[in-house]
């Protein structure tokens, strides 16, 4: 009977000691029995180590960079420390964590459609104190699809985080993994982008995993560091290149509606700022967002917060609105053009 497939788990890590034992927990509970699992710590200075420490008894391997390589770790992880025998990898934060059937759900429904190089659970938030905040799923139904079908989607969005996804390495060895060549801080869009173009795309509808955020939402979050902004920016422009280059009309045709919607999303840091009372960071994102489209002038958003910031009164519930709209969007979207439907209806079942 053939042996199940290698998954390589690969956990990069700062400072998150107080997420760390729900994390490592998570994929010791996988119901999925060949797994192994790496920690990669880029010289915390909690007692991450220690935590980790606790776990190799039950085979968790702990690495250690000797500086602070931020996302750049995912390529080590998933290019050097992993087994190279691993036919699936999972890039697995340490504060977030996953549900016991994820890996084995998602290998199941990979080692049945061979096409699919990545496949997408769905999620939850949950903040720092553990309060899970629950979230429409972005597509109304678990499916398989062509993956050129999805590329002009991460035109509009990123769908999932890391933690949502399963990838099979030759895929990601055929687009280069994490080696992105813009912006690491965007490196999760760029991957379900260039896999798209080597592989068939599948979402699974049910819940498996688990997205920590802070109190604030993400953007409120990196507000202040504009660097991540302009590189979205660029890798947006990335994909519009790229798709030239390549004769993907249906994300070039995109480009508009796309930028729109980036200088849309950027206004929740200019929100974001002015509820810090950063005036200066607020109008640098308010001239950022008419750079990236002259159509942003005509958004409610932008007339509001361009408005409060000329005139310094500052309506504080209507700027966390705008800051934390992400968390109350409504979505169920209907799958691309020529999905194919999934029933997922029990532990390893896919049909």
């Amino acid at each position: 009977m053939r042996k199940p497939p290698l998954v390589s788990i690969c956990t990069p890590n700062y400072n998150h000691s107080r997420f760390l034992d729900q994390c490592i927990q998570s994929v010791l509970a996988q119901t999925y029995p060949n797994i192994e699992y790496f920690i990669l710590d880029n010289q915390s200075e909690d007692d991450s180590i220690a935590v980790a420490e606790k776990y190799t008894g039950a085979g968790v391997n702990i690495c250690r960079n000797t500086f602070n390589i931020m996302n750049a770790s995912y390529s080590v992880l998933m290019d050097n420390l992993s087994d190279k025998t691993s036919e699936y990898i999972m890039l697995l934060p340490a504060d977030d964590y996953i549900e016991p059937e994820f890996i084995e759900k998602c290998v199941s429904l990979m080692e049945k459609y061979n096409n699919v190089g990545y496949v997408h659970a769905e999620r939850d938030f949950v903040t720092e104190n553990g309060e899970l905040i629950e979230l429409d799923p972005f597509y109304d139904r678990s499916f398989v699809v062509d993956g050129e079908q999805v590329m002009p989607i991460y035109m509009m969005t990123t769908v999932a985080h890391p933690a949502q996804a399963l990838c099979r390495r030759s895929a990601c060895r055929n687009i280069g993994g994490y080696a992105m060549p813009v912006d690491h801080s965007n490196a999760d869009k760029a991957l379900w982008f260039y896999l798209s173009t080597v592989s068939d795309y599948a979402y699974i509808r049910e819940k498996l995993a688990r997205i920590r955020i802070g109190t604030q939402t993400e953007t409120m979050i990196t507000n202040k560091n504009f660097q991540h902004p302009v590189l979205v920016y660029m890798t947006l422009l990335e994909f519009v290149d790229y798709a030239k280059r390549k004769g993907y009309t249906k994300v070039t045709e995109r480009k508009d509606r796309a930028l729109l919607k980036l200088a849309s999303e950027f206004l929740s840091h200019a929100a974001a700022a002015l509820f810090d009372g950063d005036t200066v960071l607020a109008g640098r994102y308010l001239t950022f967002c008419e750079i990236i489209s002259r159509d942003i002038k005509k958004d409610a958003a932008y007339i509001e917060i361009d408005s409060m910031l000329a005139s310094s009164e500052y309506d504080e519930v209507r700027l966390k609105s705008y800051c934390t709209l992400e968390m109350v969007r409504k979505r169920s979207y209907s799958p691309p053009d020529g999905y194919n439907e999934l029933c997922i209806d029990r532990i390893g079942g896919v049909s």
